[in-house]
């Protein structure tokens, strides 16, 4: 299957905690979920009896995500960014497969996201994931704001930031509605 982005732990788990996981697949298409990611949400997850790791486990059972094995040349991008940089595990499979792949990578963290471009990856944070639910007409505007209203709860987001992306996404509501 064809694959359109890879996605890491942290916003893996906001939408699983949002229960939103379908949301997700809709908005960017097949995603792909790497071993580090797997440990970091399933396996860590259910060893805490999180009930995220229970909604992640059932999307790559019914196809929403899919788990990707790391090719020799993905293995070595990762061990030299885990060696070189501040980045979890996670994070460096999530930019290694993203890079040799030519896929799009979701990241929250923002050096992450910013090793990401370094190495010419497209970047989506999980906020944009709304914004693109909002313009694709995926999602009305309230739903947009009980989400990240939500999300600004689970990735601790400023209320300045959080007013400035809900005015944003008022603003694109009303010309949608045009």
């Amino acid at each position: 299957m064809n694959l359109n982005a890879v996605i890491d732990a942290s916003p893996l788990i906001y939408f699983a905690k949002l229960d939103q996981l379908a949301l997700l697949s809709r908005v960017v298409g097949p995603i792909g979920i790497t071993p580090a990611v797997i440990n970091e949400t399933i396996h860590a997850g259910r060893g805490r009896h999180k009930s995220d790791a229970r909604r992640i486990q059932q999307a790559v059972t019914d196809g929403q995500l899919i788990t990707i094995a790391l090719t020799a040349s993905e293995e070595s991008i990762t061990r030299q960014l885990y060696e070189h940089s501040p980045l979890g595990r996670g994070e460096c499979e999530v930019i290694a497969c993203a890079h040799q792949r030519q896929l799009k990578a979701i990241l929250h963290d923002k050096k992450a996201r910013n090793i990401a471009v370094q190495h010419t990856i497209q970047t989506i944070s999980p906020a944009n994931v709304l914004f693109y639910a909002l313009l694709r007409r995926q999602i009305s505007f309230p739903m947009f704001k009980e989400l990240l209203d939500g999300l600004a709860i689970l990735t601790g987001m400023s209320a300045a930031t959080l007013l400035e992306q809900q005015a944003i996404a008022e603003e694109i509501a009303r010309r949608l509605e045009e």
